[in-house]
């Protein structure tokens, strides 16, 4: 019998099976006991879990069982518990599992890397400006960065925290900008298309996409913001002729997406341009729904009849009202995929392929 996965975790059952440690902490209680609190997780959520230092009478589980609480898997016997209306593993017994493939633990999305990578090449092959083509089929041909690209997520947490998330996110914003740029004529579409893919490389070096999406050690101290910025200066003059112009255009759409400075998201610069003032709020757009439709996502049978989710489980530590009205698409699982750009070669007044719907 196959283990239940986090997501199906219910209040005073029996969890058996291997979860993977992603982080965890010696604590005390108010009374200076010692417990220990820890972060597991599987593909589809993550669960606290909690291990109490005394079991029927007899001190010193915490101090026996640190040597194997590491990062990694773990075969965990608990009891399901809700303390604050947020379910928690009660931690009975638990073990080494050193044979887990960790691949079987990182957070995966619905979209298949194949049908992402088609819409990818369609997106390119719609491109009219030359230059940027080449820039991109550069980025794909790139045997050290891309294959990094396309199975990173695009946060620890907040938003797209799954395998392939970033690459996902970028199509994403690639759909958002065939949909939305006709509304002002005077945007460099192409220059908006090649930014969604390259804006936020510089997370395939700052997270990893492994359980958990660590942040490594170059991303803790230098940001995706100057790394991404970095190798795509770097990929322009690898092109050979690229303009100067275009590049300084790209790069400043990946310095300055984040948006104001005075935000406080991390950019370093303010957006400048009509193209980078557009693609930091497309960009922001992204993110925000998709942190909503997750948290709905993950909510639900588990909340009950709750009409909003709990805050403490978002990342974003917000609640989001969880009546959908009659007319809103309520597809889930297999069929819950995004409308992508369409295959066929038929083009609109203006040469580009068709718009494809958001939703």
């Amino acid at each position: 019998m196959a283990q239940q996965t986090v997501n199906q975790l219910k209040e005073n059952q029996e969890f058996v099976g291997v979860l993977w440690l992603v982080s965890g902490q010696v604590r005390k209680t108010k009374t200076g006991d010692p417990f220990w609190e820890g972060a597991f997780q599987d593909a589809t959520g993550s669960i606290q879990g909690k291990l109490w230092d005394s079991a029927e009478g007899q001190r010193g589980r915490v101090e026996t069982l640190l040597p194997i609480l590491k990062t990694g898997p773990l075969k965990v016997k608990a009891r399901v518990e809700s303390f604050k209306e947020i379910l928690q593993l009660n931690i009975l017994a638990i073990k080494t599992a050193p044979n887990a493939d960790p691949a079987l633990f990182a957070a995966v999305g619905k979209r298949t890397r194949d049908e992402m990578l088609a819409e990818f090449d369609r997106v390119v092959e719609g491109l009219k400006d030359a230059d940027f083509v080449k820039l991109l089929k550069a980025f794909k041909e790139d045997p050290e960065v891309f294959p990094i690209f396309i199975a990173a997520p695009a946060a620890k947490a907040i938003h797209h925290a799954w395998v392939g998330g970033l690459f996902e996110h970028s199509l994403a914003l690639a759909r958002n900008v065939l949909a939305l740029a006709p509304c002002y004529p005077q945007l460099d579409v192409d220059l908006l298309l090649c930014g969604c893919f390259v804006h936020d490389v510089g997370k395939s070096f700052e997270i990893s996409s492994g359980p958990g999406f660590d942040y490594t050690t170059h991303g803790k101290l230098l940001g995706h913001i100057y790394m991404g910025a970095k190798y795509v200066e770097d990929l322009c003059l690898s092109v050979e002729g690229f303009p100067t112009e275009k590049r300084r255009q790209i790069v400043h759409l990946v310095l300055s997406h984040q948006g104001e400075r005075s935000d406080g998201f991390g950019s370093p610069v303010d957006p400048q341009t009509p193209e980078a003032i557009f693609f930091h709020q497309l960009d922001n757009l992204d993110a925000k729904v998709q942190s909503c439709l997750t948290s709905l996502d993950k909510a639900g049978t588990s909340a009950g009849d709750a009409e909003f989710t709990s805050a403490k489980e978002s990342p974003l530590r917000k609640s989001y009202y969880r009546v959908r009205p009659e007319s809103a698409r309520q597809e889930t699982g297999e069929d819950a995929k995004p409308e992508v750009a369409p295959e066929s070669k038929d083009k609109n007044d203006e040469g580009r392929d068709p718009q494809p719907r958001l939703w």
